[in-house]
């Protein structure tokens, strides 16, 4: 038996399925929106995600915690965003005298300037004359009441829309549910490593996390519902502990919907070369809000496998540094790239810092 044999077991399945070695260092971010039409779209920095997205967007506030860690940190190399479909938004605007109002679909921008005496009803059917019939395979559809719908003809078909900010848009509610989402998003673009949602909700979660899974790729969550502090055996962290979900780490923190604590953790320590870096005890540089916990709160935490972002010893930082099975999420990452380099037919060695015992499997 070799010295490396003694020092890492490692059994290798046929249906285990590598990742690419480049790809560690690389978050996706999966959200719902329509701002462009490719199934993704790769950024490699902050200023170029603002282009797409405004500062308010989930998307831009993500990718703001991917890139704004590098004081506490390195930063990603880029970040792969992918679309969920979403087959109809409805449309309102905010009444304005002489001004104009934007729709921009597939690309191609259509405008429409009001009058000295403007009303809601008078402008859409203003933009609506101006979009006519253009746009191939996008219907504009003025409902005579002063808001208006948008969508591909065909549902299902990639199409973008933007708008001035003086109009509102909403989506409708999408038939492509999150798990579909990240395998096509996925398909299209498999060099992202880790993976945040724009949503929090328990079962869109757990579902992208049983694909996550078979993928041999890693996801963050958090939440802020004050039920996951307590013995409570139905929220996200219990599930996800309950499942032995080992592909997944999640954060408690109070502000969780909206400053995606995850990502906040993941920009930090995933630029790393796996294997030199662990997650616990790490520092946020920015966006993120302590949690003031007490030890029976603490505990449950633990005990459901939920990391926390607290204060300890005058500095705030990340703990326990787990997956939901209690793995820690340096070892599972470790785990990927090693098995990954094997796949590659490449010989390494293990430094003496590296003293974990390692089975890597489907």
């Amino acid at each position: 038996m070799s010295e490396i044999d003694q020092i890492i077991q490692i059994t290798l399945t046929r249906q285990s399925t590598p990742v690419e070695v480049a790809s560690f260092q690389i978050p996706g971010i999966l959200a719902t929106f329509t701002n462009f039409s490719e199934r993704t779209r790769t950024y490699t920095d902050l200023n170029a995600v603002g282009v797409d997205f405004s500062t308010t967007d989930p998307v831009f506030k993500i990718a703001r915690q991917l890139f704004g860690q590098s004081t506490v940190g390195a930063v990603p190399p880029s970040v792969v965003v992918g679309r969920r479909q979403v087959n109809t938004v409805n449309g309102s605007v905010t009444v304005q005298n002489s001004t104009p109002y934007t729709v921009t679909i597939n690309g191609t921008t259509y405008s429409f300037t009001s009058d000295g005496t403007a009303t809601a009803i008078e402008i859409i059917a203003g933009l609506d004359t101006a979009v006519g019939t253009s746009p191939v395979g996008v219907t504009f559809t003025d409902n005579l009441d002063g808001t208006f719908t948008v969508g591909p003809t065909v549902a299902g078909t990639p199409w973008s829309l933007r708008a001035s900010s003086n109009i509102t848009l909403v989506n409708a509610a999408p038939t492509e549910s999150y798990a579909d989402a990240e395998l096509a998003m996925n398909q299209d673009n498999s060099t992202w490593y880790e993976l945040t949602l724009d949503t929090h909700n328990q079962p869109d979660v757990i579902a992208v996390s049983a694909v996550i899974a078979a993928q041999r790729k890693i996801m963050g969550t958090s939440s802020q519902d004050p039920a996951v502090i307590t013995t409570g055996e139905t929220d996200i962290a219990a599930v996800l502990s309950s499942q032995n979900a080992g592909r997944i780490f999640g954060i408690y923190l109070p502000t969780a919907d909206t400053e995606y604590p995850e990502a906040a953790w993941a920009g930090a320590q995933l630029p790393y070369t796996p294997g030199s870096n662990d997650w616990d005890f790490k520092r946020a540089a920015q966006g993120t809000t302590v949690s003031k916990l007490d030890d029976t709160a603490r505990a449950n935490l633990r005990t459901k496998n939920m990391n926390m972002y607290t204060r300890v010893g005058g500095l705030n930082i990340f703990q326990d540094g787990n997956m939901f099975d209690g793995t820690p999420i340096d070892q599972v990452i470790v785990e990927d790239y090693l098995y990954a380099r094997l796949q590659e037919g490449i010989y390494f060695r293990l430094v003496n810092s590296l003293k974990i015992p390692l089975t890597l499997a489907a």
